[in-house]
Parts: C-alpha cells; structure tokens; sequence
C-alpha cells in the first residue's frame, strides 16, 4: 500500500511540472510583440497586412521577416485589390518594406508583385515590379483587412 501511495505522489508531481512548464512557455511568449505592433514600431500601418496573421519571424539587426497566414487570401483596400501568399517576406526599416515577396495587387495585366512599400507622411508609395509607383493614403491602411480566403 505504501508502494502506491509513492507512485501517486510521484505521479502527482510530475503532473504539477508539466502543467507549469505549460505555463510558462505561455507566459514567456505573451512577451513578444505581434507583427502588428512591429510594423506600428516602424511606422508603417496595421493594414498592410491582413487579419489573421498567425506566426513570423524577425531578426531586429537585418530587419528579415517572414510572416504566416493560414493560406492565399485577397483584400479590396484603397479600391485595389491585393493577393497575398504565405510566406509573407522582406526586409522592414523605418518607413519601409524592402525586397517583399507573397504580397501582389491586381493590376489590368492580371497579379503583379509589390517589391517595395514606403511611408512619405501621409502617403505610401507602392513599388510595383515592372510597372512603376503608386501612391495611396496611409489612412486607407489604418486597420487590417479581413481575408477572402482562396
């Protein structure tokens, strides 16, 4: 009988470190900021990106990211609308997302790649590749879209 009564106070244990390793890997992730606040920090806006952005990764010294969604999905934003396929990448700095690949806008033409997005006060000028620029108000980029999902 003493035997079992180890055994379950051992089994008790070995529940309770588990349950707060659990808790503190969630706890230590709450510390990260979303892709969201990141792109709020370069003062770029929300609505570049979708909603539903689920995972990224960032490297703070290079500025490289690469951001998740669930899968290819279009947004109508500014009257244009824009594909974007995961992985989401590029190089962010202030006022600026270099070298992007995953993000497209439709054009007359059909699906062209956006290679650059620059902040200038209250405009974004969209590099298009190929095509040239384009400029949009920033504030049509104040919230994030909802996805149509492909």
């Amino acid at each position: 009988m003493a035997l079992y009564k180890a055994n379950t106070g051992t089994l008790e244990m070995m529940l309770l470190c588990f349950t707060l390793s659990l808790i503190f890997s969630f706890t230590e992730g709450g510390d990260e900021p979303s892709v969201y606040q990141i792109l709020q920090s370069y003062n770029l806006p929300v609505g570049l990106l979708p909603n539903g952005a689920y995972g990224y990764t960032f490297d703070p010294r290079s500025g490289r990211y690469s951001i998740n969604l669930n899968s290819i999905c279009e947004v109508n934003v500014g009257g244009y609308e824009f594909q974007y396929s995961p992985p989401i990448t590029g190089v962010i700095s202030q006022n600026n997302l270099g070298e992007m690949g995953g993000v497209k806008v439709k054009v007359a033409l059909g699906w062209v790649s956006i290679v650059n997005i620059n902040r200038n006060q209250d405009q974004l000028k969209l590099t298009i590749d190929g095509i040239g620029d384009k400029e949009l108000p920033v504030n049509a980029f104040y919230l994030s879209p909802n996805c149509k999902q492909l």
